[in-house]
């Protein structure tokens, strides 16, 4: 995405946060329009159920004429007055009687218009009746068009057991109701249904089909989708409890939430045209803020690329006008600055070609994946030399673990070039980063072919010279131990033989650790490895060494782990616990302790012999496993050769191991450790 896309968004999002929010107050505006008309609906619903109501008690205040005929006491004349006055004193008795008790009229009074035939009627098989005479109370019963009008019958049971029998008119309150309906307006209808849901025949508006049925429950009702053929409407209902009947407000749904579905597309149109003019604002917004912008970013690119010859046009936009022409002034600085410099750093770069080509060892830069990425002349005749093997050096130096150990010290390395002629260089490396970022190694090789073949020469001839002087030391050995079996030899001459015997000894012990040590560096000497458990290396070096510790008075003790073993050649290891232990007993005084102990560790095996002796110097504690190094300190240090920790860490080294001494100083002791793998 794009700076421009990126931005042209915010603004975007920015500018639409508002409209949105006038989007929802919209919406929640129609919502608002669509209870208003609920809210309508159901008070007009109300109204027409007590327009019901009063129609009742105009109902109830004619049937006052009950007592008026239980007054009469059975008089014809005198029931005959009270119907009369009763008819005439509400318009809406269409018909009003008296029957006897098995339901035929004894007494009536009608109007002439809607009853013309004036013979009494048997009312015996109307519902109505037989629901008073059940009840003993009133009973009004369904709604019926009777002569064009909509009447409901009343029955009122009299003391004597006969019946006030009235057929009531409904055409007041269908007047009322058609008023109340013109009021409202639109396709508005009012109207009543029956306990059935069905409409009440004659009363109010036409329903909106032939067959539509509304059934609710409860007080009050409201439904916004009741169908009909025309389409869905909207109803509310309200219960007229005395009736049994259901004051119903309908209206076509399009036209109750006609203002609704207008707000609707009104908000709508708008929330379209919002976004359009936002869309284009911040279109055009974004394009005009970008390009002081875009033109800045074409520069640095250019400069970037040692480009200064553009400058950037005029921004035309006060502040940012003056960022150009500031911007040009830096980039005309920087052009003249690097024109300077760039003559500095060829001037520069060839004294350091000329300084690394002269060196005489050979300098290469190598990539980590083992790639040449740079060579002087005698690296590069090197590499030549060896051929496909050189290459394959230069890999192996690279990898890990052995970069690591190239950036530690020097490492030899030995390549072979035509005839299958060895050379040896000396190597040494140091790492080449950026923001600790390791790129590379830089390699220098030192040619010591000359130095590896007279060290092999030398050590060719010592080897030679040692191995030689075996056959007179053996010599010797046998006739000063011929002398030795000799009785006749005088106190002084056994002294002297006892002395040479002492010397050939030390020397065929020296002969015979310069040979080991010969084995051990060639890899001539064989491994015989097997489980082993510490103890059973350590307790006999423990038992040959306690009678010489506690002939000196020094305390020997044995600290070792048990339930577990190693895989070592046992010999070799007892041979180095041997060397240690007598080194430790050598120069460690009267009254001291030495311990020898072996732990498991998470790197393998460890042993140990730590003595309360003289304790090393720092400065010396690499140096006393070296070949014929010695701590010139008293005569027991000077009764060896130097060869016995050399021989120790060459054992260990075979076992894929390593050995250390610890000391705090001199008087502190001393504490020599080997580990090696389990």
């Amino acid at each position: 995405m794009n700076l421009f896309t990126r931005f042209f968004l915010i603004l975007f999002l920015f500018a639409m946060l508002p409209v949105a929010a006038l989007g929802l107050w919209m919406m929640v505006g129609r919502e608002a329009v669509r209870d208003n008309s609920h809210a309508l609906h159901l008070r007009l619903a109300a109204l027409t159920a007590d327009l019901a109501g009063r129609t009742l008690e105009q109902l109830n205040k004619t049937l006052l004429v009950v007592e008026d005929v239980e007054r009469a006491r059975g008089a014809a004349a005198l029931e005959r007055s009270a119907l009369q006055r009763a008819a005439a004193a509400d318009p809406n008795v269409a018909l009003i009687s008296i029957l006897d008790a098995a339901g035929l009229e004894t007494a009536r009074v009608g109007d002439p218009e809607l009853f013309p035939d004036l013979r009494p009627a048997d009312r015996a098989g109307e519902p109505v009746l037989a629901e008073a005479r059940q009840s003993g109370r009133v009973s009004i019963g369904a709604a019926s068009l009777e002569a064009g009008a909509a009447m409901v019958p009343v029955v009122h049971p009299l003391a004597d057991g006969r019946f006030l029998y009235v057929k009531y008119t409904l055409r007041s309150l269908t007047r009322r109701l058609q008023k109340l309906s013109k009021a409202g307006g639109g396709g508005g209808r009012l109207l009543f249904t029956g306990e059935t849901g069905r409409p009440l025949p004659g009363v109010g508006d036409e329903p909106p089909s032939a067959d539509w049925t509304l059934a609710h429950d409860g007080d009050e009702g409201w439904s916004d989708r009741v169908p009909s053929p025309a389409g869905p409407w909207v109803a509310a209902s309200v219960r007229v409890p005395a009736l049994g009947w259901r004051a119903v407000s309908l209206q076509p749904r399009r036209e109750a939430y006609a203002e609704s579905e207008a707000a609707a597309t009104r908000a709508v149109i708008f929330l379209l045209v919002i976004i359009v003019v936002v869309t284009l604002g911040a279109f055009g917004l974004s394009s005009r803020l970008l390009q002081p912008v875009t033109a800045l970013m074409g520069a640095a690119e250019r400069i970037s690329k040692n480009d200064f010859s553009r400058p950037i046009p005029p921004l035309g936009w006060g502040e940012l006008d003056r960022l150009g022409k500031t911007f040009n002034s830096m980039s005309e600085k920087v052009g003249l600055y690097q024109g300077l410099q760039i003559e500095k750093i060829m001037e520069e770069k060839a004294r350091i070609d000329a300084l690394v080509r002269n060196i005489p060892g050979g300098v290469l830069l190598a990539g980590l994946d083992g790639s040449v990425l740079y060579q002087n002349g005698t690296a590069a005749k090197i590499l030549e030399s060896a051929g496909g093997d050189g290459a394959q050096k230069v890999r192996e130096l690279v990898k890990q673990p052995q970069r690591q150990k190239l950036l530690d010290g020097v490492v030899l390395v030995e390549m072979k070039g035509a005839a299958d002629a060895k050379s040896y260089y000396a190597c040494q490396a140091l790492k080449v980063a950026r923001d600790t970022r390791e790129l590379g190694v830089l390699i220098l090789m030192r040619d010591v072919t000359v130095e590896r073949e007279l060290e092999l020469m030398k050590e060719d001839f010592f080897h030679g010279l040692v191995h030689d002087l075996r056959g007179p030391i053996s010599v010797i050995d046998g006739i000063v131990f011929i002398l030795q079996k000799h009785d006749t030899l005088e106190a002084k001459d056994k002294k002297y033989v006892g002395l040479a015997n002492e010397a050939t000894k030390r020397l065929s012990l020296l002969v015979a650790n310069i040979l080991d040590l010969a084995k051990l560096e060639s890899g001539t000497m064989t491994m015989n490895l097997k489980p082993v458990s510490p103890a059973a290396l350590i307790t006999p070096v423990h038992t040959l060494f306690q009678v010489p510790a506690e002939t000196k008075n020094v305390t020997l003790t044995m600290n070792c782990e048990s339930g577990w073993e190693v895989n070592c050649d046992a010999p070799l290891l007892e041979r180095v616990l041997m060397n240690l232990v007598g080194n430790s007993l050598k120069f460690t005084p009267k009254g001291g302790r030495i311990e020898l102990g072996a732990r498991k560790t998470p790197a393998g095996a460890e042993f140990w012999v730590k003595d309360t002796g003289p304790g090393i110097p720092p400065d010396k504690l690499a140096a006393v496993f070296e070949k014929f190094s010695q701590l010139d300190r008293d005569t027991a240090a000077r009764a060896g050769y130097g060869l016995g920790l050399s021989i120790c860490t060459k054992i260990v080294e075979r076992h894929k191991g390593r050995i250390w001494v610890e000391s705090e100083g001199e008087g502190k002791g001393s504490r020599f450790a080997l580990s090696v793998p389990l």
